[in-house]
C-alpha cells in the first residue's frame, strides 16, 4: 500500500505538471509594460555579442515559450536557425520580462507566445550612446540572478538626488492640453523594476485616473536615469513605486501640450 501511495502520488504530480495550452483565447499573454516597454528594455539591456559585432552580423531573432498560467516562463524554443550567441542573448534577455498570462473570460490560462529581438550593429551603436549612464568598473558586479527585491542594503534614488527628481517631472511634465480644458488633476502611481544597470524595465500603473496623463507619465518616468538598489554588495533589481501628480496649479505654458493620442 505504502509503494502504491508513493506511485499515486507521483503521478498525480506528474498530471498536475502537464498544465493545458490553449490555443484560442480572449487576451494573449503579453508582458507588462506591453510592446513600447519590449522595445524599451531591449534597447537598454541588449548586450550584443562581441565577435558577432566586430562581422557586423545582423539578425531578427525570434524566441518562443510557454506563459503559464501564473505567468511564469517556459519550454523556450528557437524555430528557425540562429548563431549560437545571439540566442544565447535572447535568452537572457527575456528573463528581464514579467508576464501577464492569457485569458479565457476572467481565467488565466497557459498559452505559447513569443517576441522578436532585432539585432543590428549600427543601431545598438545608438542604443549604447543613448543609455548615458553608466556605472564606474569601480563599483560591484551585477546580481545575475534575475531576484526582483522590495528590501536592500541601499535602495534606488533618481541619479542627482530625490529634490532634482521632482524639478525634472515639474520642468518635463507635458500636461495634456485636454486634461488643462476638462479641469482634470490626479495622480499617476507607476511601478517598474530598477534595473542593476540604473535603467528601468516592467512598468505599469497601478493607479491612474486619465489615459492621456498615464501615457504622459510613462513617457517622462522612461527618461529617468537611476542608482540602482544594492544588496550583498551587489547591484540588483529592485521593485519601485513612484507617483506622477498633474497638479493644475503647476503648469505653464511650456509644459501644456496639445492633445495627445
Amino acid at each position: 500500500m505504502k509503494h502504491l501511495s508513493i506511485v499515486f502520488l507521483f503521478l498525480s504530480s506528474f498530471l498536475v505538471s502537464q498544465e493545458k495550452i490553449e490555443t484560442t483565447v480572449d487576451i494573449s499573454a503579453n508582458a507588462k509594460g506591453g510592446k513600447e516597454d519590449v522595445d524599451f528594455v531591449f534597447q537598454s539591456q541588449v548586450m550584443y555579442p562581441d565577435a558577432l559585432l566586430k562581422q557586423k552580423k545582423a539578425e531578427d531573432v525570434a524566441i518562443y515559450f510557454t506563459v503559464t498560467a501564473k505567468g511564469e516562463v517556459k519550454d523556450i524554443e528557437f524555430k528557425n536557425q540562429y548563431a549560437d550567441a545571439f540566442k544565447e542573448e535572447a535568452k537572457r534577455l527575456l528573463r528581464y520580462f514579467i508576464f501577464n498570462p492569457a485569458k479565457i473570460g476572467a481565467v488565466s490560462v497557459a498559452s505559447t507566445s513569443f517576441l522578436v529581438f532585432k539585432f543590428n550593429p549600427d543601431t545598438y551603436k545608438k542604443f549604447t550612446k543613448a543609455r548615458g549612464f553608466i556605472i564606474s568598473k569601480d563599483r560591484p558586479n551585477f546580481d545575475t540572478s534575475f531576484v526582483i527585491y522590495d528590501r536592500a542594503d541601499r535602495s534606488p534614488e533618481y541619479y542627482k538626488g530625490e529634490e532634482a527628481m521632482g524639478e525634472f517631472i515639474l520642468s518635463n511634465l507635458e500636461y495634456p492640453d485636454l486634461a488643462v480644458r476638462q479641469n482634470i488633476q490626479g495622480t499617476v502611481v507607476l511601478s517598474f523594476i530598477v534595473e542593476p544597470n540604473g535603467t528601468i524595465s516592467n512598468m505599469v500603473a497601478e493607479k491612474e485616473f486619465n489615459q492621456m496623463c498615464t501615457r504622459e507619465a510613462y513617457r517622462i518616468m522612461r527618461q529617468t536615469k537611476w542608482i540602482p538598489g544594492e544588496k550583498n554588495g551587489k547591484l540588483i533589481r529592485y521593485k519601485y513605486k513612484y507617483p506622477i501628480v498633474f497638479n493644475l496649479h503647476n503648469i505653464t505654458k511650456d509644459n501644456a501640450t496639445g492633445e495627445q493620442k
